[in-house]
């Protein structure tokens, strides 16, 4: 199975002229393995964000390299990973299918039209938004235009999904709600993840592993393996395990949190 993700000696450092350097993060070296979920946690400014562009191409680090497969990751996204953002990508005049159809058509790739229909039908079935492929997202809720950003993705079959904070807008429910259909997505996409959240509690429910980074600059500080199994829901977060393991990350990254609030005011 593809979607082996290997972060070595990852070290990011904003340079300005006239001014100081700031140490982002790193160096940072961890992996992903092959449909592997796992999240990562941190303070604020901690480089969380900046580290998912990193990894996904989109930014270049001061140093380190990203692999997928053993393929080098630099300056320009891998055609088999997926990225969603927090904010909504859609295009406001493009309707729900055409939304997701939209790398299809465009990708570098020639998919021919009848496979294009078919794969965004398929799409719309596994978010549930069949009966609104014909909307627009100024017609649809916060929770469902996320549903369409992540079709769009996943209709690409990326072999790494990276996920920035993408229900941090939404309401509780709306975010177990869709923790429930990304845990779904997961699994029938068998795609690695890597998920970017300020929700502990969100990272139990949904990871394999988590990662706590600490306070800029931004370091690996702790690891935990949940030990949840694959076919897992949202009702996991009923489990006598899953307190104790949200407790155990906030114990790492108290400090951290209050380190990152007095060396940012």
């Amino acid at each position: 199975m593809a979607g082996h993700l290997a972060v070595k000696e990852l070290r990011l450092i904003y340079s300005s002229e006239g001014q100081a350097d700031v140490h982002a993060f790193g160096p940072l070296s961890f992996s992903v393995a092959p449909g592997e979920f796992v999240s990562i946690v941190g303070p604020s400014g901690c480089g969380k964000s900046s580290l998912l562009e990193c990894v996904s191409g989109l930014m270049r680090p001061s140093s380190g390299e990203v692999y997928l497969d053993g393929q080098l990751i630099v300056d320009q996204v891998h055609p088999d990973v997926g990225m969603v953002f927090q904010q909504d990508a859609s295009f406001p005049w493009l309707t729900v299918a055409d939304n997701i159809a939209f790398g299809l058509r465009y990708g570098r790739d020639h998919v021919p039209a009848k496979k294009i229909r078919f794969l965004v039908e398929e799409a719309l079935e596994q978010v549930g938004l069949t009966e609104f492929a014909n909307h627009y997202p100024s017609q649809l809720s916060g929770g469902m235009r996320q549903r369409v950003s992540m079709a769009r993705t996943l209709v690409m079959r990326p072999q790494l999904l990276l996920l920035d904070e993408p229900f941090a807008s939404l309401d509780l429910q709306t975010r177990l709600l869709m923790g429930e259909e990304l845990l779904q997505l997961w699994r029938q996409s068998g795609a690695s993840v890597l998920l970017i959240t300020h929700s502990l509690e969100e990272a139990v429910m949904l990871s394999d592993r988590v990662l706590v980074m600490s306070a800029r600059p931004g370091l690996l500080r702790h690891e935990l393996v949940t030990g949840w199994s694959r076919d897992r829901h949202t009702d996991i977060t009923t489990h006598p395990d899953f307190s104790a393991h949200v407790n155990a990350l906030w114990a790492v990254l108290r400090d951290e949190a209050i380190t990152a609030m007095r060396t940012q005011a």
